[in-house]
């Protein structure tokens, strides 16, 4: 997905595979759909949660291509350690 906007601004464009959205905060995204039609999974998961199970609080969606035959199948995508606070603050300092 490319960034081009957070919080009402345009911004440089930065590809990116997952983004940190904070408490408050406001993201335009473009999604390139250009793999094989299928249907996929989108998911949206809580970070810095010490909760033992957090399926609750896990978003799930599926990408479905028009031409698709088949479900999402297999476990849902992982995305970055949600303890691991340089990559957030990396990821937020990259955005312009």
């Amino acid at each position: 997905m490319v960034v081009v906007e957070t919080e009402g601004s345009y911004t440089n464009q930065i590809t990116l595979d997952s983004l940190d959205v904070h408490v408050g905060q406001s993201y335009s995204v473009l999604v390139t759909a250009n793999q094989e039609g299928a249907d996929y999974y989108i998911v949206g998961s809580p970070k810095l949660s010490n909760a033992t199970d957090n399926s609750s609080l896990v978003g799930r969606a599926v990408l479905h291509y028009d031409n698709s035959t088949t479900t999402p199948n297999g476990p849902l995508p992982k995305g970055p350690d949600p303890f691991d606070l340089d990559f957030s603050l990396n990821q937020a300092k990259s955005i312009r």
